[in-house]
């Protein structure tokens, strides 16, 4: 048994969305259920006594376990809305009970006015907990089937709002895992046409909520799942920062072992480095090696010798890597055509407009055959959010350092 408190402006709306053709009116009070159109005009004539009130509509959907399919009467149904109405102190108003039986889960509607019999309002404001509460008590009084989790509800068996729900539902868990703030959460919900509204404190400026929003149907984040209430997707969001550090660490680790090993032998085609050598190198520059030798022996040869910005691969030139060759639209060091060329994406140094004066693109192919580069600005191969998540911070730390020269100045 799942029951969720849905407060909305339009009785027109909800009650022709619960009486679809096929449902089952189970009961009425203080409605003229003849027709339809009467249940909604029984309702706007009450909820007309308190035209200020913005959301006068109560609904809440209550689902069952299939497993309780055989012992769900529309007596014990009716008895079990009723019980639910009173334990969340929804009572001395105007309700409906409509039974669904178009999903293999069975579940019911109870539509009410939140404007009960004497014009005064039925709260339902913080009633997560309670509602959460009552269901449980419900289910252990009837030794009702506990859920076995969202990832069990067939979707293609859900209407409205339930369809959006777990639609935005699946969304989220999908993408959470590679979210590491609110802006990389929105950025990934925009592809599947879900909005995202936070909602800020008003003592602090920091978020305190958050809700989802597609297709004209809202749902707050703790509503959907408890695990995506705001305070709960921060931690996401931490734990997704602390494996990404991790995985970082690891990678750096690895390269830094691969590079001590090659270190520790500290020779290119059977030609022993010195130490100067061999800081050379892992500074970037570029050393000349002479009397190098293949693996079957083959040589001897000379060339000039670099390695790759991760430092864990060496690259051979027969001309200076530092010296400028011309290659369709750039002028470019002779080692970053070699790096693109052997498929690296690269943050080259090309000559620009006037005299000794240069650019960084990052220039690689997108495929070997290729005869032009592709060329970015900022580096491909971090993900959006995460480069404009690092152009803000670089923002801000330029503020901050105006701001901090400004005070000194005064």
């Amino acid at each position: 048994m799942i029951a969720k408190n849905i407060k909305g402006k339009s009785f027109k709306g909800c009650v022709s969305y619960v009486m679809y053709e096929g449902a089952t009116l189970l009961e009425a009070d203080g409605v003229w259920a003849e027709t339809k159109q009467d249940i909604i005009r029984s309702f706007a004539m009450q909820r007309s006594g308190r035209k200020e009130i913005k959301q006068p509509v109560g609904h809440i959907p209550i689902a069952f376990s299939p497993e309780d399919s055989h012992r769900l009467t529309n007596n014990f149904m009716i008895q079990l809305a009723k019980e639910y109405m009173q334990e969340m102190g929804i009572k001395n108003t105007q309700y409906i009970i409509v039974r669904h039986d178009n999903t293999d889960n069975p579940h019911l509607h109870i539509v009410y006015n939140r404007i009960d019999n004497d014009l005064k309002l039925i709260s339902v404001n913080n009633d997560y907990k309670r509602n959460v509460k009552v269901c449980k008590k419900l289910k252990d009084k009837y030794n009702l089937t506990y859920g076995k989790g969202k990832d069990k509800v067939k979707r293609e068996k859900l209407d409205n709002p339930d369809k959006v729900k777990y639609y935005i539902h699946d969304a989220i868990k999908s993408v959470l895992p590679t979210c590491k703030n609110p802006a990389d959460l929105r950025f990934a919900l925009k592809k599947f046409g879900i909005e995202i509204e936070y909602k800020w404190k008003r003592t602090a400026k920091e978020i305190g909520g958050v809700s989802f929003r597609h297709d004209g149907i809202a749902f707050k984040g703790s509503q959907i799942d408890k695990k995506f209430s705001f305070e709960n997707l921060k931690k996401e969001f931490e734990k997704n920062i602390k494996a990404q550090q991790e995985q970082v660490e690891k990678e750096h680790s690895k390269i830094q072992q691969q590079t001590e090993n090659k270190a520790k032998n500290r020779s290119i085609g059977g030609v022993e480095l010195t130490t100067e050598q061999w800081q050379t190198l892992k500074e970037g520059g570029y050393i000349y090696l002479e009397n190098m030798k293949t693996k079957d022996g083959s040589g001897p040869f000379s060339l000039y010798v670099f390695l790759n910005d991760e430092k864990n691969k060496v690259f051979f030139s027969n001309k200076n890597p530092d010296e400028f060759v011309k290659f369709g639209k750039y002028e470019m060091r002779i080692r970053d055509k070699i790096l693109i060329e052997k498929g690296y994406i690269t943050k080259a140094k090309v000559k620009w407009y006037g005299i000794g004066t240069f650019a960084y693109p990052y220039l690689w192919k997108s495929n070997k055959s290729d005869t032009e580069y592709q060329e970015n600005w900022s580096d491909p191969r971090i993900p959006k959010a995460q480069e404009l998540e690092k152009k803000i911070n670089k923002k801000q730390n330029n503020n901050r350092n105006l701001k901090k020269n400004k005070g000194q100045r005064l």
